[in-house]
């Protein structure tokens, strides 16, 4: 739980940091959209979201009654946090609702992007967005760093794949291994050990088998006698991965030949 939730505040705080340097309109909002995006979807920030959601009901049905000129300054502080949060959030919302709405159209509609810049268009509209950023970004860090020491944090001692974003966590240390937008090898090769065969971790992996399973390449290796190089470059193209990353240089351990096979090094497990 603790290496997720710093992963999610890393990608947080990149859009928010190129945000923050970015002077083009349209690619501030095309990192809104990248940033909403994220917290929406990601089951952590979302669950976060809905209680933040759901907080914001409770203190505001109890402070229903108070709201009023005479007793505004004795009002409940949670009421003033998070009715404010809502507001820096619908800021950004605003922005990604109506970039969505370009995108999923597939056209540059130059009067919904131009309706989009008046909206935004005051010389304090980039301070304030910067200010929408910050306050989610407060908000929802604090909530992570709760779930991640509550959390008995078994994952951080544990090494697996993160399939969904392409990440190899060796005991909370990252090793990034390809973009998410695309599946190279060592994706599919982590993907064939730590997902398909997670319950036979200490296992031998074939490269036969691997063909076969993961690559729809079996054919191409019973025919091909030099196939098994295919594999035996996969496997150096992880370790690299890993050394450029940890410094580690034995995490597979794998060798040459038609019978060829790869293993987990079990000191990293």
């Amino acid at each position: 739980m603790k290496a997720y939730c710093s992963a999610v505040k890393e990608k947080m705080l990149e859009l928010t940091r190129l945000f923050c340097i970015e002077n083009n309109i349209f690619q501030r909002f095309v990192i809104i959209y990248k940033y909403i995006t994220l917290i929406d979807k990601d089951p952590i920030t979302k669950d976060i979201l809905q209680g933040i959601f759901e907080n914001t009901v409770k203190v505001m049905g109890e402070a229903g009654q108070e709201l009023n000129e005479d007793k505004f300054l004795n009002v409940k502080s949670e009421v003033i946090h998070t009715n404010e949060f809502w507001v820096y959030y619908s800021n950004l919302k605003i922005i990604y609702s109506r970039m969505k709405k370009i995108k999923d159209c597939n056209i540059a509609d130059k009067q919904e992007f131009d309706d989009l810049c008046r909206l935004f268009s005051k010389p304090y509209s980039k301070d304030s967005l910067k200010l929408s950023f910050k306050v989610i970004n407060s908000n929802i860090f604090e909530q992570l760093d709760q779930k991640s020491f509550l959390s008995e944090d078994e994952d951080d001692k544990k090494t697996y794949f993160d399939q969904k974003r392409s990440i190899l966590w060796i005991k909370a240390q990252k090793v990034p291994i390809g973009k998410q937008d695309k599946i190279g090898n060592a994706h599919k090769l982590l993907k064939y050990i730590f997902i398909d065969n997670k319950d036979n971790l200490e296992d031998d992996f074939f490269y036969s088998e691997i063909a076969e399973d993961e690559f729809d390449d079996f054919d191409e290796y019973k025919e091909n006698r030099q196939r098994w190089k295919r594999y035996h470059n996969v496997c150096s193209e992880v370790n690299k991965k890993i050394e450029d990353a940890l410094k580690i240089k034995d995490f597979l351990l794998f060798n040459t030949g038609r019978k060829g096979k790869v293993k987990l090094n079990k000191k990293y497990l």
